[in-house]
């Protein structure tokens, strides 16, 4: 017979727990002192399961009858009402627990060990970079709800200020990241940060300072001679080795000196 919302408003303690039952596995238990849940009974592997529902009146009548058909289509496909839910639930609690920022907080602490740690390392400046590029817009977020765009949408960000290297480097860490985290964060099947660098724009060509020519350095040490200024104050000089403002053709004299005797010494025969 079909519970109605009158029948389990009704449902009064008698001091022992009794059962109010439902269509399809539905019943109402009620308890000693009179608290009432819903519960749906089912057979799996030839054994009779029952799964709890919720309490009532947090859970009204008609809500238990939603989750009880929700659960009788699992079983038609197959599946465990129960274990379904299970991990339902853990999905939920995994994604709130591995959010990006706190994977990255994670994957920091592992790569300073290998590394050297202070105001001016590599550790210090990444800290830095993902601080203002990165975590503004993924920190929060889960990093099971991630994907390449929203990776993608970073880094675009930052190639729009010009920052190529930055935006290397960032693409470089967050692989390093995703490889961590897919170790580290159950549910996490799917690397989004490899294959970045197919559709970012690419680095332009180092350009290297020039190199003069030896037919070259006559001119070159002629306008050093005649060049009237001077290095600036508290730098040594090069011939006496003492602190003063001296002329800048001093200075490169003995270079170029140094350079000169350093390159005959080496090609004398050895003895």
């Amino acid at each position: 017979m079909a519970l109605t919302d009158t029948a389990v408003r009704q449902a009064k303690a008698t001091g022992k727990a009794y059962t109010l039952g439902n269509l399809d596995g539905l019943s109402l238990a009620v308890s000693p002192q009179g608290g009432k849940s819903w519960h749906f009974r089912y057979y799996w592997g030839g054994r009779q399961k029952r799964m709890s529902l919720g309490a009532y009146p947090e859970v009204s009548l008609r809500e238990a009858r939603q989750s009880r058909d929700e659960a009788r289509a699992l079983l038609a496909k197959g599946m465990n009402p129960h274990t379904q839910r299970k991990q339902k639930r853990q999905a939920i609690h995994t994604a709130s627990e591995y959010t990006f920022e706190a994977v990255f907080q994670q994957w920091s602490e592992h790569h300073a060990r290998g590394i050297k740690t202070g105001k001016r390392s590599t550790h210090s400046h990444i800290l830095r970079t993902f601080a203002k590029d990165v975590l503004p817009l993924l920190g929060k977020r889960s990093i099971l709800d991630l994907r390449r765009s929203d990776l993608l949408e970073v880094i675009e960000r930052i190639e729009c200020r010009g920052a190529l290297s930055v935006s290397e480097h960032v693409r470089g860490h967050l692989n390093q990241i995703y490889r961590y985290a897919l170790v580290k964060a159950p549910g996490l099947e799917t690397n989004y940060a490899s294959d970045l660098d197919v559709v970012v724009i690419p680095r332009p060509p180092a350009r290297h300072n020039p190199f003069l020519g030896m037919d070259e350095l006559p001119g070159l040490l002629k306008a050093i001679e005649e060049y009237d200024g001077a290095i600036k104050p508290g730098s040594v000089c090069a011939s006496c080795c003492s602190p003063a403002c001296v002329p800048a053709s001093c200075v490169w004299r003995h270079r170029i000196s140094s350079i000169s005797n350093a390159s005959c010494g080496s090609s004398r025969p050895a003895t």
